[in-house]
């Protein structure tokens, strides 16, 4: 698997990261500490969190907000980590991350 520079992503985190950042941490990961979230997530999950992130990052570029950079970068990072594990393929990351598909 192609390794995806960005910055980290929270889908990486497991509950000793979720501790350490003061942030309470998702069920699934209090019952499985060294899993990851992106590790655990269903695909039907998955598919739902890139939807909703394109849906997220078409309204703040609407309103042309100063959060779209971060989102977007959040984004990116958690897509880079899902296709490090697999749980998204290259192609997929490819084509998400393309600059021509950000364009909103």
């Amino acid at each position: 698997m192609t390794n995806h520079k960005s910055p980290e992503s929270e889908l990486a985190w497991q509950l000793a990261d979720y501790r350490a950042h003061q942030v309470e941490a998702p069920a699934r990961c209090v019952s499985h500490p060294d899993s990851s979230e992106g590790e655990l997530m269903s695909d039907d999950e998955i598919d739902e969190l890139i939807k909703d992130s394109i849906a997220t990052l078409r309204i703040l570029a609407d309103h042309r907000s100063e959060r779209f950079e971060s989102v977007l970068a959040a984004f990116k990072a958690d897509l880079a980590y899902l296709a490090t594990l697999g749980r998204i393929s290259d192609d997929d990351y490819n084509e998400l991350t393309h600059p021509d598909n950000l364009q909103f």
